[in-house]
């Protein structure tokens, strides 16, 4: 008989949020009309009363740096880790804010989320008041050179390069670009209004380009939801190539991150996901990404 999802025995000590988001951050108010589920102590404080290792705090507005420094001072029982997203309000794919996000201690680098052209002209605009995405393949199908620069960067500082909400085509080209050089993680990768919408074939071809596919509880638990191809996908690629986050945090109408990672690792492991198996998701391989083993 199939449990309840969230009521699994499967414990999440060591586990890791790569994905956890968090208040006050006015941009994301604005468009989700509600207010964040957590700010970032409390985020670090259920991650450390739930035995998790670690989370790592996203925002869209500015780099997470010092919010991440003053967690861990006041939750040192969790490891909070900071991260900056290449939109609007950091100037854009900008190599000198990447630069010096990375030397305060960033260890993600998102690319374009809000801001991608895989946005409409009119969603970029409600966010940002300009009605222009941010590319990052030019004309004439290559790279912008500031992708490149953060690239060199990202895998200079041995930081994890994320692939934000950028477009499928330059997902593929990003992959194609980085492998070999540094950790990739392709974000949110079957969820079609947070992400490529990738299907199953496509996230095995990336896993194959040598990404790091992120399977968020956004996208299963959430409308609309894709949970039977997200348990597809990762019998096809294999645990060793995929994280389980959360995506949450960003609105008191989703569960608390912790709460939400809980739930989630428990629905997956209803679903036949193997012990073992979510412990290298949701621990080893993030661990691995953030240099932490």
């Amino acid at each position: 008989m199939t449990r309840n999802s969230g009521t699994a025995p499967v414990l999440l000590d060591g586990a890791i949020d790569m994905h956890c988001h968090f208040g006050p951050e006015p941009l994301v108010e604005k468009l989700a009309k509600h207010p964040h589920a957590v700010d970032p102590i409390e985020a670090a404080g259920e991650a450390a009363a739930g035995g998790m290792r670690a989370i790592v705090l996203k925002a869209h507005e500015f780099p997470s740096t010092a919010v991440a420094d003053l967690a861990n001072k006041a939750v040192p029982d969790v490891l909070s880790i900071a991260g900056m997203c290449c939109d609007h309000p950091v100037g854009g794919l900008n190599p000198q804010a990447v630069e010096t996000a990375l030397r305060a201690g960033a260890q993600v680098v998102w690319l374009p989320t809000l801001s991608s052209v895989s946005n409409t002209p009119q969603a970029v605009e409600a966010a940002f008041g300009v009605r222009e995405g941010i590319p990052v393949l030019g004309p004439d199908g290559e790279l912008v050179p500031e992708v490149r620069e953060i690239m060199d960067l990202v895998a200079a500082s041995g930081a994890v390069l994320a692939t934000g909400h950028i477009t499928v085509d330059e997902h593929y080209a990003v992959a194609r670009a980085f492998t070999g050089r540094g950790n990739l993680v392709v974000t949110h990768a079957m969820h079609a209004s947070a992400g490529p919408g990738l299907s199953v074939d496509q996230v095995v071809e990336l896993a194959d380009l040598g990404a790091v596919i992120e399977f968020a509880a956004h996208t299963c638990m959430g409308k609309p939801s894709t949970f039977e191809q997200v348990i597809t996908a990762i019998g096809r690629i294999g645990p060793q190539r995929a994280i389980v986050s959360t995506d949450y945090g960003w609105t008191d109408t989703l569960p608390h991150p912790a709460a939400g990672l809980r739930g989630y690792v428990n629905a997956l492991w209803d679903e036949g996901v193997t012990e073992s198996e979510l412990r290298l998701m949701a621990g080893a391989v993030p661990a691995r990404l953030l240099g932490l083993d």
